[in-house]
């Protein structure tokens, strides 16, 4: 081969070199963006200090990746006529909510580490070795967080409306639900399993189309067939079974809310992996006596001890949500019995 000929390879080998320096200073950019953006949804949708440690580690995994390979990639970048530019598909337009936001940059993040994973092998194939282990921490992270987080955007409400046979409960639900109650769950303690079952079949339907959080009481082995979205234990359930048992049999993704009446009950219910708990009664209430109400202090005690989300029930209405609200509480229950229903719709229209 003539001077010439080699000094034309060697500008064709710059030149890849250049190409896949630029490929690897997009992909670095790529992967820390996506992550950047879990990192926020963790930190302040989740609200989860492991997790929110565990993406700060993966960050600082792929910065020892890209160490070795060198810290000067902005020198072969050309945004300016990068043809990606001017591309902005209708799927990059919108984003449906919050879990959206987050599949769409988990998999970036995955997809520009295994680029990041290939390119540095042109470079010197043991670079690929720590952004292989950096893709597979992506995989167990999205796998650890995506059912966090249908549950997080599933218990985001205010008003928890709880049905009783005191008064009908399809009636109940239709209107609750029409008024824009996010999440309901219908109790009765005097029907059998099986009636249960047909009345919760229906209630599930009108929860779907209303978009609501369905909640079963007491039945985890009914989620399944009803197509709820967890169940509700009393502590009277946790003396005979677990929670972890329970997740177990209904999966990560199903919620499991506990009720509690002491600070006890609650950081128990918290630590076993519970996904909120009610705490109460917090006044007066007819619907489910419970001896003497554990009054605002206690829940105020409550919502400093646990980071899941803290229900406040027993005896709440228009006259004293506020109350609640002033505590600290974001979330309360209104149980239907002796209470007139216009005090349900109420709280549905007032809550904050």
């Amino acid at each position: 081969m003539g001077k010439a000929g080699k000094m034309a390879r060697q500008r064709a080998g710059e030149k890849a070199e250049e190409q896949v320096l630029r490929i690897i200073d997009a992909n670095i950019n790529r992967s820390m963006e996506g992550l950047r953006v879990v990192d926020e949804i963790v930190r302040f949708i989740l609200n989860d200090e492991p997790l929110t440690a565990k993406v700060k580690g993966l960050r600082h995994l792929l910065q020892k990746g890209i160490r070795p390979i060198g810290d000067d990639f902005y020198l072969y970048r050309e945004s300016a006529g990068d043809v990606g530019r001017r591309l902005y598909p209708e799927s990059e337009g919108a984003r449906a909510g919050v879990q959206e936001v987050f599949g769409a940059n988990i998999k970036r993040a995955e997809e520009a580490v295994r680029c990041l994973e290939e390119f540095s092998k042109l470079i010197k194939p043991a670079y690929g070795r720590t952004f292989k282990e950096a893709r597979f921490q992506l995989y167990d992270l999205e796998k650890e967080i995506i059912p966090r987080l249908v549950k997080a955007i599933k218990l985001d409400f205010d008003l928890y409306v709880v049905t009783d046979p005191a008064l009908d409960h399809l009636k109940v639900a239709r209107q609750t639900l029409a008024a824009g109650v996010k999440m309901i769950q219908p109790r009765d303690k005097k029907i059998s399993k099986e009636e249960y079952l047909r009345l919760a079949k229906k209630i599930a339907v009108l929860a779907k189309r209303a978009g609501a959080t369905f909640i079963l009481n007491d039945y985890w082995d009914l989620v399944e067939e009803v197509g709820a979205d967890g169940v509700h234990l009393g502590q009277e359930d946790l003396a005979k079974l677990t929670v972890k048992k329970v997740r177990e049999k209904i999966g990560e993704d199903k919620i499991i809310g506990v009720s509690t009446h002491s600070l006890e009950q609650a950081t128990a219910a918290a630590k076993a992996g519970a996904d909120y708990i009610s705490c109460g009664p917090i006044f007066i209430t007819p619907s489910k006596p419970l001896g003497k109400p554990v009054g605002l202090k206690l829940l105020k005690k409550v919502l400093k001890a646990v980071q899941i989300p803290v229900v406040a029930i027993g005896g709440i209405d228009e006259s004293n949500y506020q109350e609640i609200i002033k505590a600290g509480g974001q979330r309360f229950a209104a149980i239907r019995s002796s209470e007139v229903l216009a005090q349900a719709l109420n709280l549905s229209r007032m809550a904050p």
